[in-house]
């Protein structure tokens, strides 16, 4: 039997083993390649098909109220889109909200302010038929006082408000003076309570004086109560 040859070739050397630290890298590069794919498809690919839900809707602007200084006694502002009729032996809070949800989308007013300036209209339409107070006089007033830094309820002077105070909804309660609903019913009785009627130039420049005396402010009232107005009677 032959005898088996040597080998003349240099013996191979064994594989150099890997870093501990190689496998642990890979590993982690794997995992943020994944995140990224998740990231960039999420949304796309919905398991259920649900839409993204949609940007929440931006609030609209202030209605814009032209400056018109008109002269005292001249003329008097818009009346404005009427209030419900008032129904006293059945609730007709399901009208005024109706009324107020539609004045707002015209004249970008909050709906709870319009509800208790139209129910102040409501109720001296009753009380003093000859009046004619518009709800738009009193979101006038609304909108000078917080012009001037005094938002909230119509804020009326301690012994103005002793006088004339009176709970809006009837619920039994006392009057509150941080309730829209009274602040408003009650600037309204007082506007109301020399009789006259202000639906007329007179009537109504003579009723705001008597609730603010300058005549600057007035006219600021009246501006801002004619756009009111005329937004909501707008087509």
């Amino acid at each position: 039997m032959a005898e088996t040859a040597q080998s003349t070739e240099a013996p191979e050397h064994p594989a150099r083993p890997l870093p501990p630290y190689v496998p642990r890298l890979a590993f982690a590069g794997g995992l943020v390649l994944t995140g990224l794919i998740l990231i960039m498809t999420v949304g796309v690919n919905r398991p259920d098909g649900a839409e993204p839900p949609p940007p929440a809707p931006q609030p609209q602007p202030a209605l814009a109220v032209p400056d018109q200084k008109p002269q005292p006694g001249v003329a008097t502002p818009r009346a404005g889109l009427a209030a419900p009729p008032d129904r006293p032996t059945v609730s007709d809070a399901a009208e005024l909200e109706t009324w107020a949800n539609r004045v707002a989308a015209k004249t970008r007013l909050p709906v709870a302010d319009l509800s208790a300036y139209g129910r102040a209209e409501m109720w001296l339409r009753r009380q003093k038929p000859g009046c004619h107070l518009s709800w738009a006089t009193l979101a006038g007033i609304s909108h000078v006082e917080a012009a001037q830094g005094r938002p909230g309820p119509i804020t009326l002077e301690p012994d103005v408000w002793a006088k004339h105070s009176a709970r809006a909804t009837s619920d039994g309660k006392q009057p509150d003076p941080k309730d829209r609903d009274d602040a408003a019913f009650a600037t309204a009785r007082y506007l109301c309570a020399a009789g006259d009627d202000v639906a007329t130039p007179e009537g109504w420049w003579k009723s705001m004086r008597t609730f603010d005396s300058a005549v600057p402010y007035v006219q600021e009232v009246f501006s801002a109560a004619d756009a009111y107005a005329d937004a909501s009677v707008a087509p």
